[in-house]
């Protein structure tokens, strides 16, 4: 129960951190800064771990794990599936996703429709599709998964290599994959 209530808490903190984080940085490379906050909360999860009693100084005897170390993995176990599975990804789908963003910009459109040509110039806020796509590659440049050249695209080792990874994965999952 100790590895519930802590994980719960560093993940709670981790949230809080990351919201405030992301609202007052100019970064560009969020999700880096979200890696980073996992990390630092990960050391205070683990130090709260190792200086609070097994019994968290209220908890039962049916409630304590007898082995600390198996204690501390399940709670490492229980955060990092929440700030992977979760929290992560909600940052990817609140900050990346192309179909929440459309639909957002026709809630704050004020007749509350939109054409598809408005949509092209209004998407993320009045900035558009183009600029959409151009930060997109930015970000791919910046990461050293393509590079520019002759103002053609061109996939780097690194780019190739996950590429070629994820290609598999959406073919292995039937994800998008043409008949």
């Amino acid at each position: 129960m100790k590895a519930i209530l802590l994980a719960a808490g560093a993940g709670l903190l981790l949230l809080i951190l990351a919201t405030m984080c992301l609202r007052h940085s100019g970064s560009p490379n969020r999700a880096r800064m979200l890696v980073i906050l996992y990390l630092a909360v990960l050391g205070l999860l683990i130090l709260a771990h190792e200086i609070t009693p097994l019994d968290l100084g209220f908890l039962g005897k049916e409630a304590v794990v007898s082995n600390p170390n198996l204690d501390l993995l399940f709670a490492i176990a229980l955060y990092t599936a929440g700030f992977f599975g979760g929290i992560l990804q909600l940052y990817n789908l609140a900050d990346r996703g192309l179909s929440l963003r459309m639909l957002i910009d026709i809630l704050e459109d004020s007749s509350g429709e939109m054409s598809v040509e408005r949509m092209m110039t209004a998407y993320g806020g009045g900035q558009g599709i183009l600029w959409m796509y151009d930060k997109r590659i930015r970000d791919m440049i910046s990461s050293g998964l393509v590079q520019e050249t002759r103002g053609n695209i061109i996939l780097t080792k690194r780019g190739l290599t996950l590429a070629r990874i994820y290609s598999v994965l959406r073919a292995l999952a039937h994800v998008n994959v043409e008949p």
